[in-house]
């Protein structure tokens, strides 16, 4: 990644698209569809696909993907951390959920 600006696009726009595979995959260990998701959500099917596909969940508000995450029986935990600490901290948390 040579060019700086693509650098700071990806940089920014990558934690969202790791929470995008954590739903999903939290949706696959369900063995649920998005139609299941939206049922529990009480909401459209098109709505659950906006928000998981390409990219889309950077449109959803925290409150939203709070109510996902509870329907799909987890806990959406955002928190504010120090830039000099946020790798770090990830790796643990990454290795910490992994055991």
């Amino acid at each position: 990644m040579a060019d700086p600006a693509y650098r700071r696009r990806h940089e920014k726009s990558y934690p969202l698209f790791k929470l995008e595979v954590q739903i999903l995959n939290a949706i696959e260990k369900k063995h649920w569809t998005y139609a299941d998701l939206a049922r529990a959500l009480h909401t459209a099917k098109s709505n659950v696909s906006r928000d998981l596909c390409g990219g889309g969940i950077h449109h959803a508000t925290v409150e939203r993907v709070g109510r996902i995450a509870d329907r799909l029986d987890m806990d959406f935990l955002p928190i504010l951390v120090p830039h000099a600490k946020a790798d770090a901290l990830c790796s643990k948390i990454q290795h910490f959920l992994a055991a």
